[in-house]
């Protein structure tokens, strides 16, 4: 009895001193849940074997794959952080995949906040199809005609503000990413909404909500993102719904307006057809939903595509005196001066060269991706490829295509004349592939070449270009899209360009 006393007495007295200390380890839990994710990854990378890879020692995904690749070769088949992937540098299997038009959902999952839970970016191919069909005319060389003026007015306008800061000085030094991301949404914007933006709409905070929101995007995808931060993203994606909002309602509030006055017959725009066509899904017209999902995916992708390209373009002309100033020879003895057209640029053949090949060495997007379904035709010229399992993934990295010397010789060295005339044809086909490939390139592929190569010729025709910091501080950061970690900072001088 006395002994069954001490041992109730000893659970008691041991009870007590456990619940003593509760209050403590709730604390400690509480101090450390918001930042599980980042302990996680802390303790994963401690404890990883020297010779194993992960994203994060790697210093980012396109790297993580460069490495892969040279251990597996062209085909790699394990290591990957997707289930059922494959990652494929080889231009057979993309000459052999080119029809496939299907997509992984689980990997554009990370969109849902952005585009909602059935977007267009995870369409099948069928259903993809369709969409493109509609909506493609909006991206045409008519609709790029009558845009045109719009987009180059924002180019002028970003180009006058400068030369306000040369009035009082030799030279200005500009972070020309921030400028040239700001430019591109404000272009971008012209084409998909209006050409009229509403007088107190600040397309600085859009941006800001914007860049915000996408970043939060892109950490949520890796598992990134503590509860603090979380919040932040949240706060971003509710102003940046607000801003989108107030856009497409003005654009609607517009088009009201006038739908009783007679107007001449007009091409549709990309929101004239959102709000006058039927969705090809269901028949009926295009949800409010619906119209925001596909204005945010294509403001996304043509923000950040020409947003990124253009100021790395003007780095590559720093870094090469005479591409820059053959580049300068052409536009002066082409416009004399004056502004450029829409029909110059089609005129201004090294121009072309000069973004053609900045897109290669500088590609804005990481990868794309296509899904091999179980009715998916297997290609019978690949050698394997019949042996991959339903629902296998194919990854296809952008930049090992491009930085591949089977491919491209001297592929470190910039060079436009590649894409000449007369070289182009030496270029084996499907390996330059910075907007994507196939059925699912880009739609917008047309208008993303017209708004960079109208903006570097505005620039390169009025300034003159000097790299402003140090190339050691020229590092390239995975976000959205590959963008500058430290932006590109040029310094501008003036040169005789733009008389009008």
């Amino acid at each position: 009895m006395l002994h069954q006393d001490s041992l109730s007495n000893s659970n008691i007295k041991m009870l007590n001193y456990v619940l003593d200390y509760i209050p403590y380890i709730i604390l400690v839990l509480c101090l450390i849940y918001p930042f599980r994710t980042i302990i996680y990854n802390k303790f994963q990378a401690f404890f990883t074997k020297k010779n194993d890879i992960d994203i994060a020692s790697a210093g980012g995904f396109i790297p993580f794959l460069r490495m892969l690749h040279a251990k597996q070769g062209k085909i790699v088949t394990s290591n990957l952080p997707y289930e059922n992937t494959i990652s494929v540098v080889d231009s057979e299997v993309m000459k052999a995949t080119l029809h496939i038009g299907d997509r992984p959902i689980e990997i554009f999952k990370f969109a849902e906040p952005l585009l909602g839970e059935d977007n267009f970016q995870i369409y099948n191919a069928e259903r993809a199809l369709k969409l493109r069909k509609v909506l493609g005319p909006a991206l045409g060389q008519e609709v790029l005609a009558i845009k045109y003026d719009s987009m180059r007015n924002v180019g002028i306008h970003f180009i006058k503000r400068w030369e306000e800061y040369l009035n009082s000085q030799n030279s200005v030094i500009i972070k020309m990413q921030e400028q040239c991301l700001e430019f591109a949404l404000r272009a971008t914007s012209k084409v998909l909404l209006s050409d009229e933006t509403p007088q107190d709409f600040d397309f600085k905070k859009f941006r800001q909500y914007y860049d915000a929101m996408l970043i939060g995007l892109f950490d949520k995808q890796f598992g990134l993102i503590d509860n603090i931060h979380e919040n932040d993203f949240q706060q971003s994606l509710d102003s940046y719904r607000i801003m989108l909002n107030k856009l497409i309602n003005d654009r609607k509030n517009r088009n009201m307006k006038t739908e009783n006055i007679e107007k001449p017959i007009h091409v549709k725009d990309f929101f004239d057809i959102l709000i006058t066509e039927n969705d090809p899904d269901t028949g009926c017209p295009f949800s409010d939903e619906k119209i925001r999902s596909i204005i945010s995916g294509n403001l996304t992708a043509g923000y950040h595509s020409t947003g990124v390209v253009i100021p790395y373009t003007l780095f590559a002309l720093t870094q090469n005196p005479d591409v820059k100033a053959k580049l300068q020879n052409e536009i002066d003895d082409v416009l004399k001066g004056r502004l450029p057209t829409l029909e110059d640029l089609s005129q201004l053949d090294y121009l072309t060269q000069v973004v053609k090949e900045s897109l290669r060495v500088y590609p804005p997007g990481t990868f794309f991706a296509r899904l091999v379904k179980t009715d998916t035709v297997r290609p019978k010229t690949v050698e394997n490829f019949q042996l991959q399992a339903d629902n296998t993934t194919i990854l296809y990295c952008i930049p090992l295509y491009h930085e591949n010397p089977s491919y491209f010789v001297n592929p470190k060295k910039f060079d436009p004349s590649r894409f000449s005339r007369e070289n182009i044809k030496n270029i084996k086909p499907n390996t330059y592939c910075p907007f994507g490939f196939g059925v699912r390139i880009c739609p917008a592929e047309r208008l993303a070449m017209v708004i960079i190569k109208m903006m570097v010729c505005l620039i390169v025709q009025k300034f003159d270009l000097e790299l402003a910091m140090e190339i050691k501080d020229m590092q390239r950061e995975e976000k959205f899209a590959v963008i500058a970690k430290n932006d590109i900072l040029i310094k501008l001088t003036s040169r005789n360009g733009i008389k009008a």
